[in-house]
């Protein structure tokens, strides 16, 4: 009976919510938060208000809540095809992936806002579009206890959507609704700089502002090149010109920042990782949750603004880069890196604005723990270790056959816009195949899954019998990088998932290869005559 009543009592509060919809007086103070329904009211009267603005619903979460894209566009185009076609550079902003981190939500709304109004300018062949509040489901739940070490503001939402998922932890799986329509998004409009806005925790620094931007070596050489030589020193020199000096993200864990730091390789479940699949130039502002919230919000807000003014003054050279790199991976490049670790034997030095390291005793535990004392700043030059290198590479396929049976893989691949043909017929064909011989796998799922790694492999080849709208995929697309990192099985975050222990024992060749849920065959050369 009690559940009864709270679901009565969530039902009228959602209903008592939306009725009050077009009366909510909203906070207009950039450093003060706000609710799920001020921020989508204040973007539908910017969209009414401006003819350069609109706000589109791209899909529902996985509460059944809308997500909405709101675009700027200077000369009023808002098909993402046709400003492609007229060389606009599209910067897209992320929003409350986890609504405990609010700073870009009111960041970008004030932006937004601004943008309009013309006291600051959009460049010309820049379009300005943003995901408002990705994760509204978490944003819906709020609580004074969430995120309790966070210096502001006082009531966050949670960090999970509808059903717990992390959706920082599910670009490349997409199991929900909320990934499902940003994917739709995403590749619609295809950007050519993406920032998802994060706030961080862990050690203490003097920085309110870090960044990731996706790692150098991970990244297509030639927007890696653009990226090192014209973006980072531009985004770094301009937020030091605004009051807040950045540092790259805090990467240490249980350490002193002093005692040296390492890049973080972002693969393809998170945002920036997902991102550099499409040979964008992607990045995650993470603020400090020990900073006030006003200062967070004052220095997302810089970022963002700066971007801005990057893609104006740089967009021509990124969208280069970005088609360049497209063509080399549709045809030229041969071999995909999958797997990647820290190269020791390159060391950076990075000034760094810290505090003193300190062992006391927490007054919670009673046990010693790692702090840092801001009465002891200090400006030193510490290790930086941010060159990766390429451990497991393979050599691109001719091709790939999926069984039509393996429809959440076939509606993973169509959401993002893979190219596939269906075979018109049934056949019989020679190909290469994979089998598992080995791997290990976690003791405990994680976010719904248990993650494989030390996966081996045994090749063979064999002929198969494949069936009328079974779907081949051809390796001569820009979207090959995606292709290969789903499909193959010793990626980090491949499409593999649980293999039947008693069936991989019971067969005395292992057991063949499974992508998501489904076993198939791969086709690595095709060698056939005739049409399919």
């Amino acid at each position: 009976m009690k559940k009864i009543a709270f679901l009565l009592s969530f039902i009228l509060s959602a209903y008592s919510l939306s009725a009050q919809h077009k009366n909510i007086r909203v906070k207009t103070d950039i450093h003060s938060p706000v609710s799920y329904a001020e921020i989508i009211h204040e973007y539908d009267i910017l969209s009414q208000k401006y003819g350069q603005a609109q706000l589109i619903e791209y899909g529902k979460s996985d509460g059944g809540k809308p997500i909405h894209l709101f675009i700027i566009s200077p000369e009023k185009i808002f098909n993402p095809d046709s400003l492609k076609k007229l060389g606009y550079t599209i910067l897209f902003i992320n929003n409350g992936i986890h609504p405990g981190e609010p700073d870009g939500i009111k960041a970008s709304l004030q932006l937004s806002k601004e943008l309009l109004d013309g006291s600051t300018s959009l460049p010309k062949k820049v379009i300005f579009c943003l995901i408002p509040i990705y994760n509204v489901d978490g944003a819906l739940d709020t609580s004074h206890f969430f995120r309790s070490g966070q210096n502001g503001p006082e009531v966050v939402g949670f960090r999970g959507n509808a059903r717990h998922l992390d959706l920082n932890r599910d670009f490349i799986k997409c199991d929900s609704e909320n990934a499902k329509a940003f994917t739709k998004i995403y590749r619609a409009w295809d950007p050519d700089v993406f920032i998802d806005t994060h706030v961080s925790d862990g050690a203490d620094y003097q920085y309110v502002m870090t960044l990731i931007d996706s790692q150098k070596d991970k990244l297509h050489p030639t927007v890696s090149k653009v990226m090192q030589e014209k973006v980072l020193p531009y985004l770094y020199k301009e937020m030091e010109k605004s009051g807040f000096p950045m540092t790259p993200y805090v990467n240490v864990w249980g350490e002193s920042p002093d005692k040296g730091m390492t890049g973080f390789l972002e693969s393809p479940r998170f945002a920036s990782g997902y991102s550099a699949l499409f040979n964008a130039f992607p990045f995650v502002t993470e603020t400090h949750m020990l900073k006030p919230f006003a200062q967070r919000t004052e220095s997302t807000y810089q970022f963002l603004k700066i971007a801005v003014r990057l893609c104006g003054d740089h967009g021509v050279e990124m969208q280069a880069a970005r088609k360049k790199a497209n063509a080399l991976t549709s045809n030229e490049q041969k071999e995909f890196a999958l797997q990647w670790k820290i190269d020791s034997s390159f060391v950076d030095s990075l000034y760094f604005l810290g505090y003193k390291s300190i062992v006391k005793k927490s007054e919670v535990t009673q046990r010693e723990i790692l702090s840092f004392d801001q009465q002891q700043p200090y400006a030193k030059n510490v290790a930086y270790y941010n060159t990766f290198k390429s451990v497991l590479n393979v050599r691109k396929p001719t091709a790939y056959l999926i069984p039509q049976a393996w429809h959440e893989v076939i509606e993973r691949l169509q959401l993002n816009q893979i190219e596939m043909q269906q075979l018109k017929r049934d056949t019989t064909l020679k190909v290469a195949v994979y089998y598992i011989k080995n791997y290990n796998t976690s003791k405990t799922a994680y976010e719904g899954h248990y993650l494989h790694n030390q996966v081996s492999l045994k090749n063979d080849t064999q002929f198969i019998q494949f069936f009328k709208g079974d779907y081949l995929i051809y390796c001569n697309q820009s979207s090959n990088r995606y292709i290969i990192e789903t499909l193959e099985p010793q990626g980090v975050d491949a499409f593999l998932l649980g293999i039947s222990l008693m069936e991989f024992c019971n067969r005395k060749n292992g057991f063949p290869i499974i992508y998501g849920t489904m076993p198939f065959k791969i086709l690595k050369r095709i060698r056939f005559k005739g049409r399919i």
